[in-house]
Order: structure tokens, then sequence, then C-alpha cells
């Protein structure tokens, strides 16, 4: 096994993956962070600043590269952080396999060739799935094909015998101190559309929690994680029954409009599992999907008993993740949305 030095030695030489998503760029964001090698294919990463790029395919053998380019990225490498993966919600199972599960093989293949640890991103969803689930997920729900490719990169992982940690966050949102972020993700737009009055009612099992974490969070137990040289673990990136139930987010989002000068009135919470049938398919179109979403992610944290399992208060023992209250980030992350991403 090659050594990887860290508390003041040489610092270990990284090839992240999805360099140009939100995990990779508030990776690259963070301060006195390992040597990157950073993964591309065609989308620009301002973050990277003098990190070495080099242009690789994750699903095609060798990353594409010829035998001697290969051999020589793997004897380069220390660690590899794996955040590349197809995110979206509701595509069909085999749209997934390329990246998500594939993609998680040829790094395994990698990591074997190079002697590294792998830290994983996949998703705290996949406690939906687990055989402990008080009630199974539903066949058609929207996430479910995404959780499902997770879930199966993390089986290629642990049966191919290389060292690796598995990070699960829950949603993220940005930075807990700025708000900032590459891009808009599901909690921003959702967060939008309820703010803006949108929102006839909001479909949600009672009892479940509203789980944001802030991407930093996130970067900071990776890196942490990788400076320590820990080679196994699995850590759930959530804040579980710390995080804010549905009517704290709806009041909140209150407080954000009336700083935006609009007057909100929180639409009432229903139970979804005593919707009418055609409660929610007889509302136009956008509706009709965003309300699916939220009834949907809803079922996702009621299928994993209502509050997503946590490592939180391990992360922030063993890595310093600092304490960050969850509402006092979201708003800070609504700020920088309206602010930055229209």
């Amino acid at each position: 096994m090659r050594p990887v030095v860290s508390g003041g030695g040489a610092r270990p030489t990284v090839l992240l993956t999805g360099a140009s998503g939100v995990v990779g760029r508030s990776l690259l964001r963070e301060p006195d962070g390992p040597r990157f090698i950073v993964a591309t294919h065609s989308t620009p990463v301002p973050e990277a600043g003098d990190a070495r790029p080099v242009r690789l395919d994750l699903t095609a053998e060798r990353f594409g590269l010829d035998e001697d380019s290969y051999a020589a990225l793997a004897s380069e490498v220390d660690v590899v952080i794996h955040s590349a993966g197809l995110t979206e919600w509701g595509l069909p199972a085999e749209a997934y396999r390329g990246i998500n599960i594939e993609g998680t093989r040829r790094i395994a293949e990698f990591a074997g060739r190079a002697d590294a640890t792998v830290h994983f991103m996949s998703t705290a969803f996949v406690a939906a799935l687990a055989d402990t689930a008080p009630v199974p997920l539903g066949a058609d729900n929207v996430c479910r094909n995404y959780i499902s490719s997770k879930r199966e990169a993390e089986r290629v992982l642990r049966e191919s015998g290389v060292r690796h940690t598995v990070f699960r966050p829950t949603n993220l949102i940005g930075d807990s101190t700025t708000g900032w972020t590459s891009q808009g993700q599901i909690v921003q737009l959702m967060s939008d559309w309820l703010g803006r009055g949108r929102a006839p009612f909001v479909p949600a099992h009672p009892g479940i929690r509203m789980d944001f974490v802030p991407q930093d969070l996130l970067s900071k137990a990776v890196l942490r994680c990788v400076e320590l040289g820990d080679e196994a673990g699995e850590f759930w990136v959530t804040y579980g029954p710390e995080a804010m139930d549905v009517e704290t987010c709806l009041k909140l989002l209150v407080e954000h409009a009336a700083g935006r000068g609009r007057s909100l009135t929180p639409p009432p919470v229903v139970d979804a599992d005593e919707l009418a049938p055609d409660a929610i398919e007889n509302t136009p179109p956008r509706t009709r999907s965003y309300l699916s979403v939220l009834r949907d992610v809803s079922e996702v944290t009621r299928c994993s008993g209502g509050v997503l399992p946590t490592s939180m208060p391990e992360l922030r023992e063993r890595y310093g993740i600092p304490h960050v209250d969850d509402t006092t980030a979201y708003l800070t992350s609504l700020a920088y949305a309206a602010e930055h991403l229209g």
C-alpha cells in the first residue's frame, strides 16, 4: 500500500472526478487542500486554479487513455474522490448505468491499479431502499432509479475490494457562510417556486424532516478524511433529528419572501397519503410536476424512517465539521440564490 502522508507532511495527490459539478467545485474552493488532478470532460472548472486537468472518459476502458498514459496516471494518484455522476431524477434506469454504475466500476479498477483509496459520493436517500425501511418505496417514485444506481455503485465498490469510504449527503444547499453554489439544484428550485406562492398545498408525510446540508460541510468532511488518511467508513452527511420540520421550512420561506418585499401566505401542509387521487393530477403542468416531486421526496424520507440517518456528531468530533444551524444556512442559501441564480 502506498503511504498517504498527512499531518503537515507531503500532501497526497488526489484524482477528483465530477470536478465541474456542485460537489467538485465546492471541494476545489476549500483552502489548503491536497494536490488535485482534475478529471475533465467538457465543462470548464473555474475553481481548478493550478490543478492539472486530465481529460478522461470514466465509462471507457482505462478511461479512454492508452496503456502508458493510464499507467502514468496510476503511478501519481494516492487518492480518488469520486463525485462524478448523473444526479437528475426521473430518468429511466438505464440512463444512470453508464456513469453512476459502470463509471464507478472503472474507478474501482483504477484504484486497484494505483493502490489508491476511493472516497465515493453517494446519497443519503439509499436509506429508503434498505431492508429495514419501514415501508417500501414506490416503484414509480421519481427518485427511485437514481437511488438504485447509487446503491448499486456502493455495491460495486464494496465487492471490488479496494479501500474506500462512502459519503451519503442529503440534498445540498449553498455554502454555510456565503450561500455560494455553482448552480441551482432541487432545493433552490423548489424553494423559489414555493416562496412565490405557487403551491396550492404541500404534500408531506407526517413527522418528516426537511434535511438540507450546506455543501461546504460535505467538502470539509471529505478533505479532512483525505488528510487523515482514512481508508474505510460510511458517513451520512445529514442533520438527522436536528433537521427542520416542514412547518419551520415554510416559516423561513415567509421570512425570506418578506425580505424580498413579498407577502407570502404559507400553503397548507396535506398528508401525502390522504390526498385525493386527482389532487395533483388536476393542477397545471408545472404545478403538477413540482407537487409530484415534493410528494415523492417526502416518500423517500418516510421510507427512511421519517428522519434520515446521520453521522453528524461523528463528523463534528473526528473531522472538526463546524456546528452550523440548518435554518440559518437555509436562509443564507435562499438569499444567494435570489441574487445570483435568477
